[in-house]
Parts: structure tokens; C-alpha cells; sequence
């Protein structure tokens, strides 16, 4: 079996399990360690790239930032053991990451595929979604202008800190916090959520995630930023639009069977 491995950077915590783990996978296989903790082991180091063209299986170390560093460029089945706080997205925490990888070995496992957003900004396609973007003002306490409208069809115009489109997967995340609704990551929506809208009226739409959702910042609006996943930042200039819909590339979790139910119950209702 080829494996993957990519490490939090800089957290004592996770590269120690990396160490043990990885003395596990070469046991069992080729590995090809990401070229940051490779730096630190003072090996070769692959891309992620490279991991996604040469590995069958992909872990992570660390929490839902390492998986979606991951998932930037990789879409084979990703394996996330939790050495963080909240680590939504993970499947097992530290303790149980070695009984994981033997499950995996033993084929005691099942591949969940989450839907994508691919992202346009003006006519370049930039990096996909996999949990939210966000075009958001540039400016602390300033508002920007923008419309909103689905498959061409304006649905509101809005002044406010600014909008989130979300997967399901993205819904527990910075949406959940302005209100947005918990979606069953198998239903196939986005969640559009104004970020501070100066709109009593204003709330969040749940729509079909295969629709072409745009915003258009307004001729008279503040500067602004799309944000991506939290990690990729471009700028947004009044006029420019920002398009998503459904891509073609999915994310991909090992799970050993926990639903997402149980997830939300243990990590969120707490």
C-alpha cells in the first residue's frame, strides 16, 4: 500500500505521533512524507501534488486546517487523526490513530465523498471550496455593496460585512457562526450566509449546489476580499464578481463508521 503523510507544522504534539505512525507505514508500504515535515525529519520531501499522483491513501496529523491544506491539491481518501481542539473533520484522535491505520490495512473501512464548490473570480478559476468562501470587506468597520443571484436570477442586494457560501461540509464552520443552518453533508446544497447584513429582513438561502452562484460587489462598494477556505486571499474590486458552483473534484474521508450525527453531538452540542 502507498501512503500519504502530512504533519501540522511547528506542534511538537502531532509530529511526535507522525514519527511513530510513519515507522508503522513503512511497514507496510511506500510513504511519501510532505516536504515540511520531510524538512524535519531531513528526508526527501514530496508535493502535494506528487502525494495525490503517487499515494492510495492520504493521513494528516494535526486538526481541519491540515486537512484542508490537504485537500487544496489532493483528492485521494484522506485519513485525519485529531491533535487539535475542535477537529471537526477528523475521524480519530490521537489515541486511536494506530488501531485506524491497522482498520485500514485490514480493509475495515468505508471512502465519504463531500461535494466541492468551484470558485471563479472574474473569469480565472481559482483554488475549489471545500469547506467555504467568503467575500468580505477589506476595511475593519466598513461595509461593502454587493448582489447576490443564482443561475443569473438576482435574489438580493445587501450592504454588510459580507457573504459566505458554503458546503455542507463548510456549514459547521464559520456559516454555523452568523446563523447559518447543520446540513447533512449528503445532501448536495449550498448555504448562502450575510456576514452582519444591514437588512433586518436579511437570512440565510438554502440552495441546489449545482446552481452558479454569484456575487457582485456594486460600482459605489468598499474594496473587499474573497477568502478561501480560510487559507487564499484575492482581492475583489467594486464590479468584479465572484461565481461558485458545483465542481468535479470531491473530497474524499476514511471513516470507520461514526455518523456525522454522532459528530455534531460530541463536538458541537456541548
Amino acid at each position: 500500500m502507498r501512503w500519504g503523510l502530512i504533519v501540522k507544522p511547528n506542534d511538537e504534539e502531532a509530529e511526535k505521533l507522525a514519527r511513530e505512525l510513519l515507522e508503522i507505514l513503512r511497514e507496510e508500504g511506500e510513504v511519501y512524507v510532505e516536504k515540511g515535515f520531510a524538512k524535519v525529519l531531513g528526508t526527501k520531501g514530496f508535493s502535494r501534488e506528487d502525494i495525490n499522483r503517487l499515494a492510495d491513501t492520504v493521513v494528516t496529523i494535526g486538526g481541519d486546517g491540515t486537512i484542508l491544506f490537504a485537500l487544496e491539491k489532493i483528492e485521494k481518501p484522506i485519513f485525519a487523526v485529531n491533535c487539535s481542539a475542535m477537529g471537526f473533520l477528523t475521524e480519530v484522535d490521537a489515541k486511536f490513530a494506530k488501531s485506524g491505520i491497522d482498520k485500514i490495512i485490514k480493509g475495515d473501512y468505508n471512502v465519504e465523498e463531500r461535494d466541492r464548490l468551484k470558485v471563479i473570480l472574474g473569469r480565472k478559476r481559482v483554488e475549489d471550496a471545500t469547506n467555504e468562501i467568503t467575500v468580505q470587506t477589506a476595511q475593519v468597520s466598513k461595509m461593502i455593496e454587493f448582489s447576490l443571484s443564482v443561475d443569473g436570477e438576482l435574489i438580493e442586494r445587501l450592504r454588510a460585512d459580507g457573504v459566505i457560501i458554503a458546503t455542507p461540509t463548510g456549514a459547521t464552520g464559520y456559516a454555523l457562526s452568523v446563523g447559518g443552518p447543520i446540513v447533512d453533508p449528503s445532501v448536495h446544497v449550498a448555504i448562502i450566509a450575510p456576514i452582519a447584513p444591514f437588512k433586518l429582513a436579511s437570512r440565510p438561502w438554502i440552495v441546489p449546489i449545482d446552481k452558479r452562484i454569484c456575487v457582485e460587489l456594486s460600482e459605489k462598494s468598499k474594496v473587499a476580499k474573497l477568502v478561501i477556505d480560510g487559507r487564499n486571499t484575492y482581492d475583489v474590486k467594486p464590479r468584479d464578481r465572484v461565481c461558485v458552483t458545483l465542481s468535479e473534484r470531491k473530497s474524499r474521508f476514511v471513516r470507520f463508521g461514526e455518523t456525522f450525527y454522532q459528530t455534531v453531538r460530541l463536538k458541537l452540542v456541548r
